[in-house]
């Protein structure tokens, strides 16, 4: 029987601390408002705020239908969070102020609604912003927090009735957010597709770091030996493929509603020893909304070659100075898009390469 192992990543870490904004724990305390004489406002980015269908699920394992959708955005700075206790890799972030509004549109009253922390920030390089809570120490009385920030989450929410609330993403220095999106779970655990908004940010140029697709990188991974090899990575194409091209292997739930890409690359053995041919598997391919594709590994016990992404050629040990052409298959959700791929190295010396995809996915 033929069938996929497929693995998919998480898409952003969340970072508890407590409640000082109202995206935090529904019936946490409030911050006090910000005083308002010395006060360094947070600085407003311009966002789409349509109000579109979400499903929210509770804890209860119910789920319920939502018109969504962020009613403002806004950049702080670290002195905002300078009262508060933040683990190391978030020291180095910005943090900004995601306001979301929605109305329950079901028959039924909401307890403790919280929406909002599916809610969340992506760069244009595919990163995903990381939400936190912020419990015990208030933020900085000069943050200028907007209005929504300053108050509490409703403890519950009546068929026709309105809240708006107030979340803490940080992002990478020098990765402004060019989206928010909102990915919900069903009654199963099951992501659903994502829903995307579209800021003011994203002004059609590359990051800095990030490079022209088809563009060679230098990196390093380990050999069969555990030693680093110095390696030179190429992407190639990045194809949309269709479901019906999976139709010979068993697929899961979820993975029904996605839609398959084809990612090949070329890399040239820069180093002094023999390599297996397995460089795909340090390719992450990022969605739009920042959720990580899901890469499969496709098992063919007959032992013939998926035609839309073949076997590596050559298929056997890459020489020194050698090269290898590598495709991988991964199901990105409907309503996503790649945005970037981005190789992780093994070994010491390389850092992390990340290219922007191709617009039209061919």
């Amino acid at each position: 029987m033929k069938r996929p192992a497929g693995i998919a990543a998480g898409m952003c870490a969340i970072a508890l601390f407590a409640t000082a904004c109202s995206g935090g724990e529904p019936g946490a305390k409030p911050a006090g408002k910000a005083p308002k004489q010395d006060v360094a406002q947070a600085r407003p980015l311009k966002v789409d705020s349509a109000e579109r269908k979400i499903t929210w699920t509770d804890l209860k394992k119910e789920s319920h239908v939502l018109a969504a959708g962020p009613s403002e955005l806004a950049r702080g700075s670290a002195a905002d969070l300078k009262d508060v206790r933040l683990d190391s890799d978030l020291k180095k972030m910005v943090p900004y102020y995601l306001t979301v509004s929605f109305s329950n549109k079901g028959t039924k009253t909401l307890e403790r609604p919280s929406p909002e922390r599916d809610f969340t920030l992506a760069a244009a390089d595919g990163q995903a912003g990381k939400r936190i809570t912020v419990f015990g120490s208030p933020l900085s009385g000069k943050s200028g927090l907007p209005e929504a920030c300053t108050k509490s989450a409703p403890e519950e929410l009546k068929p026709g009735g309105k809240a708006t609330v107030c979340s803490i993403v940080m992002m990478p220095q020098g990765r402004e957010p060019v989206v928010v999106s909102y990915t919900g779970t069903d009654a199963e655990g099951r992501q659903s597709a994502p829903v995307i908004w579209k800021t003011g940010a994203d002004k059609g140029e590359l990051p800095s770091g990030v490079l022209p697709f088809e563009e060679a990188g230098d990196t390093a991974v380990e050999d069969a030996e555990g030693r680093t090899v110095k390696v030179r990575a190429t992407p190639k194409s990045v194809r949309t493929g269709k479901l019906s091209d999976l139709s010979g292997f068993k697929l899961r739930g979820d993975q029904k509603k996605s839609v398959p890409y084809y990612v090949t690359f070329d890399y040239r053995n820069n180093g002094s020893n023999k390599l297996l041919p397995q460089m795909n598997q340090q390719i992450e391919l990022r969605g739009v909304s920042g959720r990580p594709a899901q890469r499969l590994t496709l098992i063919d016990f007959s032992g013939r070659d998926f035609a839309p992404c073949p076997k590596a050629k050559p298929d056997g040990l890459v020489e020194p100075k050698a090269s290898v052409t590598e495709c991988s298959v991964y199901l990105v959700p409907k309503g996503d898009s790649p945005i970037a791929l981005a190789f992780t190295p093994e070994g010491s010396g390389a850092k992390t390469l990340t290219w922007q995809a191709p617009e039209s996915g061919q």
